[in-house]
C-alpha cells in the first residue's frame, strides 16, 4: 500500500537511546579495560573527533526534521557514565532525558530523587549546573558482579517513555538549531567542592524555589534518611552537607 505526501508529513518518528556512549565510556577503563576497535568509542568523548562531529550533524538533521529522541540512563551502568548517556552537552527542545533505577536495588532514595529533579530542569530547558556530570563517577556500577549497563534495555517502561514523547509533545513552531556544549574529560582528581556548588546553583533557579517548594522539602527528608552503602556515596553525602540548609 502507497503512502501519500500529506500522510507521510505527518508521521512521528522517535529514537529510544538506553545507556549510550554519546560522550564515551567511563575515562578511567581506557586501555586498562576497553582497548583495540572498542577502544575506538573514547573518540565520542573528543569534540573535534571525527565520529563525533559526524553524530552532532545527524542529531542535528534528525532534530530538524522534527524527531523526538530520548536519552536514558542507568543509575549504577558499570560502563557508561550518566553523563554520557544523557548526552549532557546537547541542548534542543526535542530531546528528553530520563534516568533507570532497577528496584530490585535501589530503593527511591535522595539520590535518584535528586538526579530525578535535575533532568526535570533539563528536559524544561534549564541547566541542571553541572549537577549530573559531578554525581557521574560516583554512580559507576560494579565492572565485575553489577548488571546496570544491560538491565535498562530489558524495561518497558523505558520504551514506553520513549513512545509517550514521540507521540504526545508539541511540534515547535519555529524549531531552533542544536546547541553543543565544549566536553572534557572528567579529572581524576576533580575538585570536591564543585558538587555542592552545582547543587546550590540549582536550588537557587527560581522555577526551583517557586514551583517545586514541595519536592525539595521532600528532599530533605531523604537526605536526613539517605545512608550511602559505599565510600564514594558516603563522600558525597559529606560533600552535600554543605547545602543541606538550603534543601
Amino acid at each position: 500500500m502507497g503512502v501519500t505526501v500529506a500522510e507521510a508529513s505527518t508521521a512521528r518518528l522517535g529514537v529510544c537511546a538506553m545507556a549510550g556512549v554519546n560522550l564515551g565510556p567511563f575515562s578511567s577503563y581506557q586501555s586498562k579495560y576497553i582497548g583495540g576497535a572498542a577502544g575506538q568509542l573514547y573518540d565520542f568523548a573528543r569534540t573535534s573527533s571525527v565520529v563525533s562531529r559526524d553524530y552532532s550533524a545527524a542529531l542535528h538533521a534528525a532534530l530538524a526534521a522534527g524527531v523526538r529522541v530520548l536519552y536514558t540512563g542507568s543509575i549504577d551502568d558499570q560502563l557508561v557514565s550518566l553523563e554520557s548517556a544523557m548526552f549532557s552537552t546537547a541542548h534542543h527542545p526535542y530531546i528528553s532525558r530520563a534516568v533507570y533505577v532497577d528496584g530490585r536495588i535501589h530503593a527511591p532514595d535522595f539520590l535518584a530523587h535528586l538526579i530525578g529533579l535535575a533532568l526535570k530542569l533539563r528536559n524544561l530547558g534549564m541547566s541542571d549546573h553541572g549537577l549530573i556530570r559531578e554525581l557521574s563517577s560516583s554512580l559507576a556500577g560494579s565492572l565485575y558482579s553489577g548488571d546496570g549497563h544491560a538491565r535498562i534495555y530489558q524495561d518497558q517502561s523505558v520504551y514506553d517513555l520513549a513512545v509517550r514523547h514521540a507521540l504526545e509533545t508539541t511540534d515547535l513552531r519555529v524549531n531552533p538549531v542544536l546547541r553543543m556544549d565544549e566536553y572534557e574529560t572528567p579529572a581524576t582528581n576533580a575538585n570536591p567542592y564543585v558538587l555542592p556548588w552545582a547543587l546550590r546553583g540549582l536550588l537557587e533557579e527560581e522555577y526551583v524555589k517557586r514551583e517545586l517548594r514541595d519536592e525539595t522539602k521532600e528532599l530533605l527528608q531523604q537526605f536526613d534518611g539517605w545512608k550511602p552503602a559505599n565510600k564514594m556515596l558516603k563522600d558525597v553525602k559529606f560533600r552535600l552537607e554543605a547545602v543541606r540548609t538550603m534543601l
